[in-house]
């Protein structure tokens, strides 16, 4: 059949993120037999006109739709991309019909989609979705569709029976090898906005933070590809498309940190001439030899994950890790070299104002220099499935039927929100490489210091010069007079009676 597969996110939170699991999705059906098209539109200017001539050029049979982020999971400046959404669904259903002029079946799939599971059938009107992977169950449910089958055992898939969204019980794979990216996109305009190339070590995170679906989308066991696997992948791609850097898109690229030291040895001992960093560093498994051994390897940056910085948010959040961990972690992530960008949320569950000023000073006094940027969150996006929305409902937060598709977000009723946003904008006077979250996206003046930066050759990401751009004189007495960040307006329900 022919399989039009669309990949519409246009978010520019931090750098544009390519479609790795769209990739993974377009190589498996390609490999079945199928004429895919992967129409990759995170650039596009006239999307919903480049949409429509797709459909009218390819006429395909079967139409997919990558969802990646239900919403910005930011409180104080919330946007999401679901009205967006809709409007592609709707074209979809309206341009691409078959012969009999019935709509062509409408597959959904991707991260969100497999947090939001059959619920997303009834949001979006599709017909069918794909819950955690589906290099193997995608191909199926294309086999049932050509049959005219309902898809009833195959893992993962959501579907409609008598009028009711259902969905099977999900598998993981054994094994997965590299996305063939490379295959299906244009290269070209990701690097010109300092994108990075995605690259994916293991799947599956045993850990049981309370705010976090990883576990939902890709499972509690870790799957680990090969170090000398990885590396082919990455000298292939470094052959074919030769992208500046490579990020390591694992949940946590160093658990377990003997894994991720492998793969640091194998660069090394190939010689490759390659930049990387990594989106997950966990402060628990950082031995000494780590940080050293991915500097040699090429590493220019990496994201660290603490998210609170004192023992008692530590334990409420289940990180699994207390403060030793942590300042263990930033002692070594010092001693390195490597730029680092740090995540905090504050506003989780037993989060009080002492505890939100432990976390926010350890950012202010310790994670100083151009070496450093902190990025804090105020209030925690509520997503289904996960630990923090069995306790919203537990502890009458929320409603047991609360739809947590749209945006609701936890904030712990023993916190002042205008408090904790103006105490960060304190230290934000104090540490300029300090960020709000909400403060906003890429702004005009981030956007020409990363046109220099890549005219002249400079590896991204590009976010590791922001503690310099923000420290520059003018700029850092601009955000100390001003502040952009106003408090939110939480729903009732989060508010204690």
């Amino acid at each position: 059949m022919r399989i039009l597969l669309l990949y519409s996110n246009q978010s520019r939170e931090l750098v544009p993120a390519p479609p790795i699991g769209l990739s993974y999705i377009a190589s498996a059906a390609h490999a079945a037999g199928h004429e895919v098209e992967l129409l990759d539109l995170a650039f596009a200017t006239n999307l919903l006109g480049e949409l429509a001539g797709a459909i009218r050029r390819f006429a395909p049979e079967v139409v997919g739709l990558s969802i990646r982020n239900i919403d910005n999971v930011i409180q104080q400046r919330f946007s999401s991309p679901l009205q967006a959404l809709l409007e592609q669904v709707a074209l979809i259903r309206d341009k691409a019909r078959r012969a009999d002029g019935t709509p062509v079946p409408l597959v959904l799939g991707g991260p969100a989609i497999s947090i939001l599971a059959e619920k997303a059938l009834s949001v979006f009107g599709a017909d069918y979705a794909v819950v955690g992977e589906g290099e193997a169950a995608f191909p199926a449910l294309l086999e049932t569709i050509a049959k005219a089958e309902l898809p009833l055992r195959i893992p993962g898939v959501c579907y409609w029976r008598d009028g009711f969204a259902v969905r099977n019980p999900s598998t993981l794979l054994p094994q997965f090898a590299h996305s063939g990216m490379q295959r299906w996109i244009d290269w070209k305009p990701y690097e010109h906005e300092g994108g990075t190339w995605a690259i994916q070590t293991k799947r599956g995170c045993p850990m049981h933070c309370v705010y976090c679906a990883y576990p939902l989308i890709e499972g509690r066991r870790f799957r680990q590809r090969e170090p000398g696997e990885v590396v082919d992948e990455i000298e292939q791609v470094l052959r074919d498309i030769g992208p500046r850097t490579f990020e390591f898109v694992d949940s946590t690229f160093n658990l377990p940190a003997k894994h991720a030291i492998a793969i640091c040895e194998e660069i090394i001992r190939r010689g490759l001439k390659a930049k990387f960093t990594a989106m997950g560093i966990n402060p628990l498994d950082v031995p000494p030899e780590l940080f050293p051994l991915m500097k040699r390897a090429g590493f220019n940056s990496m994201m660290i994950t603490p998210e609170a910085s004192c023992d008692a948010m530590l334990d409420n959040f289940g990180k699994g890790f207390t403060m030793r961990h942590v300042n263990s972690c930033l002692d070594l992530a010092r001693s390195s070299g490597i730029k680092s960008m740090w995540f905090f949320m504050l506003g989780g569950p037993g989060e009080t104002m002492e505890t939100c000023e432990e976390t926010i000073r350890f950012a202010q006094t310790r994670l100083t220099g151009w070496q450093f940027t902190s990025v804090f969150f105020t209030g925690i996006r509520i997503l289904p499935g996960t630990e923090l929305a069995r306790l919203a409902v537990e502890r009458g937060y929320l409603g047991a039927h609360t739809d947590l598709s749209e945006g609701i977000f936890y904030l712990s009723p023993e916190i002042d929100e205008p408090a904790v946003l103006a105490r960060i904008h304190e230290a934000i006077t104090c540490n300029p490489s300090i960020v709000q979250a909400a403060e906003g996206g890429t702004s005009a003046t981030q956007h020409a210091l990363y046109r220099t930066l890549k005219f002249c050759g400079v590896a991204p990401p590009y976010w590791r010069f922001l503690p310099a751009m923000l420290s520059f004189p003018p700029l850092r007495f601009l955000r100390s007079r001003y502040p952009s960040v106003v408090a939110g307006k939480p729903l009732p329900a989060l508010c204690e009676a």
